[in-house]
C-alpha cells in the first residue's frame, strides 16, 4: 500500500490552478525528492497533502484513507507532517515549548517525554538549551528545533519544504546533515528542494513536476543517466 497517493489531482488557489491531473504514489522505506522549476506545483503539492490548499478534483489518500481536503490536523493524526520552508520557530517561547507544540495531539506525560528525549538523542545541544528562547539561538540550532518539533509527533512521513532555501552555505549544510540523520533512522521523507544536486545526494526516489504535472519518476540513479531531464532541471549533462 502507498504511504500517500495522489490520484488525478487538480489543485489551486482561487481561480489559480496549479496543479494538472497530478498522479503520486509515495511508497514506504525510501526517501522521495520533487524538483521541477519555479511554479511546477512542487510546494502545492506537499500542501495539498496537508490539506493547506484546496483540492478541486481527484483523491489523495494516506494509508489508503482518503484525506482529500481533510482538516491538517486529521493529516497529522494519519503520520503526515511538514517542515515548512524557513523552519519558522517561534522566538519567544524556549526550545521546549517550541518542542510541545509539534506534541500538540499527545496527552499521553510518558509518550511525550519519550519524544523529548528521541528528538534530545538527535539534537544534543537542544537538551542543554532547552529552557532557552528560541529566538536566542543561531540560525542553525533554531532550524534544528524547527526539525525537532516536526519530529515530536512521530510522524511516518516527514514533508521539508524547501529546508535550505535563504539559508548561508554552512546552514546548509548543516540542514543536509540533519536529513542524512533522519535518513540513517528509517524516516520516510518527501523533499522538495531547490539545491537539486545536493537533493540527489540523500534521496533514493525522484519526482520531477513541470507546470504542475509529472514529467518524470523514478530512482535517484536512473534519474542522473536521463541526459534531456538532467540538462534542463539540473543545468547539467552527466554521462
Amino acid at each position: 500500500m502507498s504511504l500517500v497517493e495522489l490520484d488525478a489531482v487538480d489543485a489551486g488557489y482561487g481561480e489559480n490552478q496549479v496543479l494538472h491531473d497530478l498522479t503520486l504514489s509515495i511508497q514506504p522505506g525510501r526517501v522521495n525528492c520533487i524538483i521541477g522549476p519555479n511554479g511546477s506545483g512542487k510546494s502545492t503539492t506537499l500542501k495539498a497533502v496537508c490539506g493547506l490548499v484546496d483540492v478541486w478534483d481527484g483523491t489523495i489518500r494516506v494509508r489508503g484513507d482518503d484525506v482529500t481536503n481533510a482538516h491538517p490536523r486529521d493529516v497529522v493524526e494519519r503520520g503526515v507532517v511538514m517542515l515548512p520552508q524557513g523552519g519558522n520557530v517561534f522566538p519567544e517561547m524556549t526550545v521546549k515549548e517550541n518542542l510541545r507544540i509539534g506534541a500538540f495531539l499527545v496527552d499521553d506525560r510518558d509518550v511525550l517525554e519519550r519524544r523529548y528525549r528521541e528528538v534530545y538523542e538527535m539534537f544534543p545541544v537542544l537538551e542543554e538549551k532547552k529552557r532557552q528562547r528560541a529566538g536566542e539561538l543561531s540560525g542553525g540550532q533554531q532550524m534544528m528545533v524547527a526539525f525537532g518539533r516536526a519530529l515530536m509527533p512521530d510522524p511516518e512521513i516527514l514533508l521539508l519544504d524547501e529546508p535550505s532555501a535563504g539559508l548561508a552555505p554552512d546552514l546548509v549544510d548543516d540542514v543536509f546533515d540533519q536529513v542524512e540523520r533522519l535518513k540513517e533512522r528509517g524516516r520516510d521523507m518527501i523533499i522538495i528542494e531547490q539545491n537539486v544536486r545536493r537533493v540527489l545526494d540523500v534521496a533514493e526516489y525522484v519526482y520531477v513536476l513541470d507546470q504542475g504535472e509529472r514529467m518524470y519518476e523514478g530512482e535517484t540513479e536512473a534519474l542522473r543517466d536521463e541526459d534531456e531531464i538532467m540538462r534542463m532541471y539540473i543545468g547539467e549533462r552527466h554521462g
